[in-house]
């Protein structure tokens, strides 16, 4: 009951912030996605019952007990010399099955520290930090309730600031071992320490995702539907207007019904071929909205990337393209620390 009535306030204290989306909130490197195998299938929420342990950092009520001692290590080489990535820990727990522990970081490198003239003085480094831990609170039949708790330190130059942070799950097994339907609401929660004395909204966000394994073929797909607080996530340019030819007044642009509904839509597929390799393809439709350009659009929104398993590892990699300067390239490792135990 004790994890209950913390998370149903900050539920609360979160209803005036749910308004919010990326570029006013703080902490947004929360929603980076660290694990390979989600970015190749477009960030859905990847409703399956395996032992890959970076599904129970994204979905707390996925935590079971064949997550027990996997240890993932996930990282992502950015743009413009930015590095982010996590390290995902299963512990077994007698309690809840399987409790994940996890650091998710963001380093944005060395800057040179000038004074008004323009003389350098120094350097100076900047970084993100996120420590959480997440189980499995609750399970009855095809129903399972989890949460996650996260503590958030973030440095940029001399100001930081602390945060508390939580997320909650629930998972529903619609059809036995074949479809799975989750609701995630993520970053509830407020800043302990403020960089400037001004409390920030949080990246806030409440997710919707199926994920369904057909029958007769090794394929699964996943659809999520994003930002589900929020209905126009469209991004108008205040300068991208045009002139009526008729009444000589300006007119400014606005999203259409169809771009709206697509923006909140992340799809993606897996291909299950064998016990040892996995083909996987996503497409963001958000991403696509907002980082394409409109001359060259190139293969903005999609995703790709693949899963193989070698002895005791899962390898897995995901090429994402984010803009048409190039791709963004993430790789995982996953094992079982268990198995390296001498007998």
């Amino acid at each position: 009951m004790k994890w209950i009535r913390i998370l149903f306030f900050l539920f609360i204290y979160n209803v005036s912030l749910v308004a919010q989306t990326g570029g006013n909130n703080t902490f947004e490197f929360l929603n980076l996605t660290s694990s390979a195998r989600v970015l190749a299938l477009g960030n859905v929420l990847v409703n399956a019952v395996d032992d890959d342990v970076n599904i129970a950092q994204q979905l707390p009520s996925l935590n079971h007990a064949g997550m027990n001692h996997q240890l993932s290590v996930n990282f992502t080489n950015y743009y413009a010399g930015i590095r982010f990535g996590s390290l995902v820990y299963g512990m077994p727990n007698v309690k809840f099955e399987n409790v994940t522990f996890g650091l998710q970081y963001l380093n944005y490198g060395d800057f040179n520290r000038t004074d008004a003239y323009g003389n350098l003085t120094g350097t100076f480094s900047a970084g993100e930090y996120a420590f959480y831990a997440s189980a499995l609170v609750f399970k009855q039949s095809k129903f399972w309730f989890g949460s996650a708790l996260k503590g958030v330190y973030s440095n940029l130059e001399s100001y930081n600031s602390f945060g508390f942070l939580a997320d909650v799950s629930a998972t529903y097994e619609v059809k036995k071992e074949r479809v799975f339907a989750s609701l995630l609401i993520k970053n509830m929660g407020f800043q302990l320490k403020t960089y400037a004395h001004e409390s920030e909204p949080m990246p806030f966000e409440i997710l919707l995702g199926v994920s369904s394994k057909l029958k007769h073929s090794p394929f699964r797909w996943s659809v999520t539907w994003s930002h589900l607080e929020k209905w126009d996530l469209s991004y108008i340019n205040p300068e991208a207007s045009s002139v009526d030819l008729i009444t000589n007044e300006e007119v400014q642009v606005e999203s259409n019904t169809r771009d709206k509904i697509l923006s909140h839509l992340h799809v993606g597929g897996e291909f299950l071929l064998g016990k040892n390799f996995n083909l996987r393809m996503g497409y963001n439709f958000r991403r696509r909205q907002e980082l394409a350009l409109d001359l060259y659009k190139h293969n903005v929104g999609l995703s790709w990337g693949f899963g193989v398993k070698v002895r005791k590892f899962q390898l897995n990699y995901a090429r994402a393209f984010y803009h048409a300067v190039g791709p963004m390239h993430t790789f995982s490792v996953i094992s079982n620390t268990a198995k390296f135990k001498r007998k």
